[in-house]
């Protein structure tokens, strides 16, 4: 199968086993990585938990055929400025990868997107 259609499979179970509210939003995005032989599909959602102060980021991680797992980061948003960003680490163990992703998230306008993401050990590039 190609890249491009792996891709677009993943994309499609990850539409499946979200509930339709995550994956229609326009809060959300969505990244695909091929890692060590895996189509590993990220996606982000944020949320606000307190307008003048917290912002929750969403991540749901997915490999074809196995169970997506989600973790909640938190960010803070900065008085004054237009964007929030966090760093995080991401162990891909439950996808029974042994790997790591570490993340740069942005938030701005309600909406999240995925700056950066780099895969470790061996630190290659993704986006």
């Amino acid at each position: 199968m190609s890249t491009i259609a792996t891709l677009a499979l993943s994309g499609a179970l990850l539409a499946a086993v979200l509930p339709a509210a995550q994956t229609g939003d326009a809060g959300c995005s969505s990244d695909a990585f091929a890692i060590d032989g895996s189509s590993v599909v990220v996606q982000l959602c944020a949320r606000d938990v307190n307008a003048a102060a917290k912002i929750v980021v969403t991540e749901t991680l997915s490999v074809k055929g196995q169970t997506p797992f989600v973790r909640e980061v938190p960010l803070d948003r900065v008085p004054g400025a237009d964007s929030s960003r966090a760093i995080d680490d991401v162990p891909l163990t439950k996808l029974g990868l042994a790997r790591t992703l570490h993340l740069t998230i942005a938030v701005k306008n309600g909406a999240v997107r995925l700056e950066h993401a780099l895969l470790v050990p061996g630190a290659v590039a993704l986006k």
